[in-house]
């Protein structure tokens, strides 16, 4: 039997600024000594990235909505956006690790082993999600993620 509990939600305007917020929430449900901080964040950081740069507003809004729940041994993040008729979340073929852009989806499925997908609502938008291991049995290797994201 599984178990749910959200740990929070934070409704965004659809603008850069949001990130951050975004990134804040996960520092105040999480804190930054939890086990999953760093996926979780980074996650969280990539997919609302992708939801403000490529959503565009629609006939509910022209909000972005984060939650985290656990459930069972997950954290599961899920993002959810006005939607795009011009483009739908993948991962880029072939994307040049040395890229500017297009390899959010990328980091979010290593940090997630795959556990990863679209809901698409249709014109009401869409939910990007995620499960990430609330105890991941290895560190963030700084240096992995550095070599797919440059900062």
């Amino acid at each position: 039997m599984q178990t749910a509990r959200r740990l929070g939600e934070l409704f965004l305007r659809r603008e850069p600024e949001s990130v951050s917020r975004a990134r804040a929430m996960v520092r105040e449900l999480l804190g930054p000594d939890h086990p999953a901080y760093e996926r979780v964040r980074l996650a969280v950081s990539e997919i609302t990235t992708n939801a403000v740069e490529h959503s565009t507003p629609g006939p509910v809004g022209d909000l972005v909505m984060v939650v985290l729940k656990m459930v069972n041994d997950f954290i599961y993040v899920e993002v959810t956006d006005p939607g795009s008729a011009s483009s739908k979340p993948h991962l880029r073929v072939g994307s040049s690790p040395d890229a500017e852009d297009g390899r959010g989806l990328f980091i979010v499925d290593e940090l997630s082993a795959g556990n990863w997908g679209v809901r698409d609502f249709g014109a009401v938008g869409r939910t990007v999600w995620c499960a990430i291991p609330a105890e991941p049995t290895a560190p963030v290797e700084e240096a992995a993620i550095l070599a797919v994201r440059p900062e």
